[in-house]
């Protein structure tokens, strides 16, 4: 048994023989973007007795060594690892350190009840409004939610992702707060075990993004924790301090935002008259349409790419260097996105359409980077062979058809 422990808040860079005692207040496992189903790290939030907290993380190689042993809510004590500066756009905590898991890692559970079980560093509504740009470090806060929007829908990497939009309100003001993923299931189920009046509600762990003009908070997959009505002693007395905005038993959360997005079936097959080609080249009509048709073929000689900001905004030459105008500003790093031109035919007549990222990865399924990254992509200017595939494809596109713009179509 250790006799003393060393505080989080002295650990630094160096090779020092550091003990802690520790509780893991969040664990979760990073999943490769490559290859399907590989676990790349598994990622801690650790916490003392002083409240002091800071991110460790186990190594791919080491997964089968401690993933069976570390528990999440359990204490341990710590030893025989390295301590390097901290790093990354999602940093769980201010700490200006990291600690790395080694093969030689010594970790014992223990009981200990001095350290609490989460770990809270709550910020207001009014501090996270302050920003200007995107932050490295994610926040914990508390509000009482004012408001929901309907549950949405998005393809990424050809898979559907849930999307809702919760509004939280404190003394300080209100945010908008998007969760994509897993999270919303919980958040559904959650809202259907409400007695009634707002709840109060705790995001522990989410990122700061500064998108188009405004703050906006947003989950990170697997590591964002929500929490309703929690028995803490800041949620009794944020409680007690906005029990006039939280409203009687009957108050129920108003719903905000845009109606709900219509399933696949009813946006293709229901919601819109469809069209030939040749009807669609001679309409005068606006709004959206339903054309079916064959993939003929790719343009060839077109660019099937394109560069874009983490604003999903695309890039132009400006001095030089890539600039966003939907951030306004110069961007050194940028996510390049499919913009594949194609021929399509029903037999009658043919058109030229536009497949967007989404659509060319739900149809392919891989990504944009993966692509541009081979060397015979780079050397050439024709499309990799992974496009082909969209080829003979007899598809539904949705397409949108405005007077006053150009006659380009583009398959949405």
């Amino acid at each position: 048994m250790v006799d003393a422990y060393s505080n989080l808040s002295d650990v630094r860079v160096g090779n020092f023989p550091w003990c802690l005692k520790v509780r893991v207040i969040r664990l979760w496992v990073v999943k490769s973007n490559l290859i399907s189903g590989q676990e790349n790290s598994i990622e801690l939030v650790l916490l003392d007795e002083k409240g002091c907290k800071i991110h460790a993380t186990v190594r791919r190689h080491l997964i089968p060594l401690f993933k069976a042993v570390i528990i999440e809510g359990e204490v341990y004590t710590l030893s025989a690892f390295s301590v390097v500066d901290a790093y990354g756009l999602c940093r769980p905590t201010r700490h200006p350190c990291r600690l790395f898991f080694h093969s030689t890692t010594i970790l014992e559970k223990m009981v200990c009840r001095a350290i609490k079980m989460n770990g809270l560093s709550l910020v207001d509504i009014g501090q996270i409004n302050s920003h200007s740009c995107d932050s490295n470090y994610l926040v914990d806060f508390m509000g009482v939610m004012t408001g929901i929007s309907s549950q949405n829908e998005f393809l990424k990497d050809g898979q559907r992702v849930k999307m809702i939009v919760v509004e939280i309100s404190d003394h300080r003001g209100f945010c908008h707060v998007v969760l994509f993923g897993e999270i919303v299931d919980y958040l559904v189920q959650m809202m259907t075990t409400l007695d009634g009046g707002l709840p109060v509600v705790v995001i522990q762990f989410a990122k700061i993004r500064f998108f188009r003009g405004r703050v906006l908070l947003q989950n990170i997959q697997n590591l964002t924790r929500m929490l309703f009505n929690p028995p803490v002693d800041e949620s009794v007395l944020l409680g007690r301090r906005l029990s006039k905005m939280r409203g009687g038993p009957a108050m129920t959360v108003p719903l905000i935002g845009p109606p709900v997005k219509p399933s696949v079936v009813d946006d293709f097959l229901r919601l819109y008259p469809k069209k030939t080609i040749a009807e669609l080249k001679s309409t005068s009509d606006d709004g959206p349409f339903i054309v079916s048709g064959v993939v003929d073929g790719l343009v060839i000689g077109e660019d099937w790419w394109y560069p874009s900001c983490r604003c999903s905004k695309r890039l132009i030459i400006n001095a030089g260097y890539y600039y966003c105008r939907g951030c306004s500003k110069h961007v050194f790093e940028f996510v390049p996105r499919f913009r594949v031109k194609i021929h399509v035919t029903d037999g009658i007549d043919d058109a030229m359409f536009v497949l967007s990222d989404d659509d060319v990865r739900y149809l392919t399924r891989t990504k944009c980077s993966i692509q541009l990254s081979s060397s015979k992509v780079l050397e050439g200017i024709n499309p990799p062979s992974a496009l082909m595939k969209i080829e003979g494809l007899k598809l539904l596109f949705k397409i949108v058809m405005v007077s006053s713009l150009n006659p380009i179509y583009k398959g949405l």
